[in-house]
């Protein structure tokens, strides 16, 4: 059958019928927004279903599918952790998304005014900016990897035909060149748009479309849709991939294939041919609290946890809409384990002789390469891939290369990495049935543009409500605010389309993503529980984790004089990643504590009317007339579980203590069903 762009018609035709009914579901939202609320939180209107795909489809994007693959091609079953981290946390989401709700707030930002102060709600408006821009960023960066991958790579070709250079780089001097007058300085340069660009340029301009319109109400309304899609996404490929290589039994039969294939825990030796950190016990559970840590002041969290009627929607939807989540990423693990045996095994397609191999790698790797026409490139390509990957997964035939071909190596193992899922799909689904790789690639955007639209959203909101409605144009109509934060949202998305530009791996990325929140999550997570945490201790115990981070990763020797874990990466020293997130963390949060106690509280009266609205239920229909403030006829609050005056927890219920347990019985079983899988 014919292609165009590497797909059959039957593929553009699902892609089609996909783009053009999640369009008008999102212009349908369009006519619902008569005011911020009905923009920013979709009117609270939603029941437990769409909570459920909201929280799934807003919290599930292509970074995350495509960064488990790729780990688990690099490290075997220890990949899944960077998908896992968040697993020991998923229980605590049943606790966490009623008190969201009960603060009424629009934006996390709101709760920050309303606990501490106007200025701490400007600092998480900029931070919440920030982090917004990072997740679209990071889910585009993938999403546009994944997209070159499912043509076969046909967009390398149209953007070399197109040839310009229009793509923002920043270009950063390298730390070790910094007192080197000759080295490069910070700038900003034109770079030629790559295949995967025109991937990102597409997809952006579909979601910015329709979330510009019907604001989170769209967002959430599509998500139902994207979310069921996002699980095709996940399990489509995984019966066709084991059947390929024959069963769940030849993931054992070839684990010569690379060192660790299926532990759950990687070896050291593993994580130094990845240049990356040891995944041990003690990584995995800082990653754990720095998930914990940082989930809670993720932008769209609150969206998350408030556009529901009750509390109990939010937290039916956040906690379930998870689990399927996790469902999902061992389902991407096992394919990422399929194919290792699928491209490395000795039935694979790419493999050729090791002399015909070694010669082809020796050429293209070298400057002689670029002088080749372009058959004569595809030859050399398809013979040396088996060569270089067989290479890159095998430290003690790697450890003889010398430098700079190792480097060389690693990177086209990266590349090749990040581009996995959707490869193994355009070469396994095609002889299956017609139309399959387009419904993967309707898919693969549906969790892309459900995360994305979402942070696009609640981005626009915090500079909207925030910044621009409090410091700059008060007291005008709710049409007008609307507008602001559909230009904002526009805003937000060019300039995460720019920090694109600077990833190198969707392993890179997703570290971004999750070391970003967690130093002023330090501050959500104690001002709901200690009356004693003041609006200083918010600004000092950010600045300090940040500078912490800033100097651990760039002044590392001092830290490994002293016997802080260390290892040599490919830019010099870097102290671990687990020990790096432990003193980061601990900065933020003893200076917080130091500098609480040495400043003037909050004022009794904001927080006692705060504790009181953190505690009071929210009721079905209720109105309130602005952000964090209760309705005419409140509810009963619920009592406090300590009676001590700085201490605010509220007493749990029984559906809050039934569900809490239950989800760490899923959680078990979870791992245990992945350990049992392995075996």
């Amino acid at each position: 059958m014919e292609t165009t762009l590497g797909l059959t018609w039957v593929d553009w035709l699902v892609l089609a019928v996909y783009l053009v009914g999640v369009t008008v579901l999102g212009f349908m939202a369009y006519k619902k927004v008569k005011d911020m609320t009905d923009f920013f939180m979709g009117g609270r209107r939603f029941g437990p279903i769409f909570m459920m795909f909201f929280a799934f489809g807003s919290g599930t994007s292509s970074e995350q599918a495509t960064s488990v693959v790729a780990g688990t091609w690099r490290a075997g079953l220890a990949g899944i952790w960077w998908q896992f981290l968040w697993l020991w946390a998923t229980p605590f989401y049943w606790l966490m998304a009623p008190i969201l709700r009960r603060t009424r707030a629009l934006t996390t930002s709101d709760f920050f005014e309303a606990r501490y102060h106007s200025s701490t709600a400007a600092l998480y408006a900029v931070y919440g900016i920030i982090m917004a821009i990072v997740f679209i960023a990071g889910s585009l960066f993938a999403a546009g990897k994944m997209t070159n991958a499912l043509t076969g790579g046909e967009l390398n070709k149209v953007a070399e035909r197109i040839d310009l250079r229009i793509v923002p780089k920043v270009n950063a001097p390298a730390w070790e060149d910094r007192d080197n007058k000759d080295a490069p300085r910070l700038a900003l340069a034109w770079y030629p748009l790559e295949g995967y660009q025109i991937g990102i340029l597409a997809i952006t301009v579909m979601f910015v479309s329709y979330g510009m319109a019907g604001g989170l109400g769209a967002a959430v309304w599509t998500d139902f849709v994207q979310g069921i899609l996002t699980i095709t996404f996940s399990f489509l490929l995984l019966p066709w991939i084991f059947a390929k290589i024959g069963g769940l039994s030849a993931l054992r039969e070839n684990l010569h294939l690379k060192d660790g294939l299926l532990d759950l825990v990687a070896s050291p030796a593993v994580a130094a041919t990845l240049n990356k950190d040891p995944m041990t016990g003690f990584y995995i559970f800082m990653l754990a609290i720095m998930a914990l840590t940082g989930i809670i002041v993720q932008p769209h969290i609150m969206g998350v946890c408030g556009a529901g009627k009750t509390e109990f929607e939010g937290r039916f939807g956040f906690t379930v809409g998870n689990f399927i989540k996790r469902a999902c990423t061992v389902a991407w693990t096992f394919t990422g384990l399929a194919a290792v045996v699928w491209y490395l095994g000795s039935n694979s397609e790419i493999h050729v002789p090791t002399e015909q191999a070694q010669r082809a790698m020796d050429v293209r790797l070298s400057d002689a390469y670029q002088e080749l026409d372009e058959e004569q490139k595809q030859r050399v390509d398809e013979d040396a891939e088996f060569a270089i990957l067989s290479l890159a997964n095998s430290k003690e035939e790697f450890e003889k290369l010398p430098k700079e071909r190792r480097e060389r190596i690693l990177k086209f193992d990266k590349d090749f990495a990040d581009e996995l899922f959707g490869r193994a799909a355009y070469d396994i689904l095609p002889d299956v049935a017609p139309g399959l790789v387009g419904l993967l690639l309707a898919s693969l955007l549906a969790a892309m543009m459900s995360t994305c639209d979402a942070q696009m959203i609640v981005g626009s909101g915090l500079f909207t409500e925030n910044i621009y409605k409090r410091y700059f144009r008060p007291g005008l109509s709710q049409s007008h605010y609307v507008w602001v934060g559909r230009l904002a949202a526009l805003g937000i998305v060019l300039v995460a389309l720019i920090l694109g530009t600077t990833f190198t791996d969707v392993i890179h990325v997703l570290m971004i993503i999750i070391k970003t929140p967690a130093a002023i999550g330090i501050s959500m997570w104690i001002g709901l529980v200690w009356r004693r945490w003041t609006t200083a201790a918010v600004w000092i115990s950010s600045i300090v984790a940040y500078a912490a981070w800033a100097l651990i990763a760039n002044v590392p020797q001092p830290f490994a004089n002293l016997g802080v874990p260390s290892r040599m990466g490919t830019s010099g020293l870097q102290i671990l990643d687990s020990w790096t997130i432990l003193f980061y963390l601990s900065a933020g949060l003893l200076s917080g504590l130091v500098v609480s106690l040495l400043t003037p509280r909050v004022p009794k009266e904001k927080l006692d009317y705060f504790y009181r609205l953190m505690r009071t239920p929210v009721v079905e229909g209720e109105q309130v007339d602005a952000p964090c403030t209760l309705p005419e006829n409140p509810a009963e609050p619920i009592g406090k579980l300590f009676n001590h005056p700085d201490i605010e927890i509220p007493k749990p219920t029984f559906q809050d203590i039934s569900g809490f347990l239950v989800s760490w019985v899923l959680v078990g079983l979870i791992v245990g069903t992945v350990w049992w899988l392995a075996q």
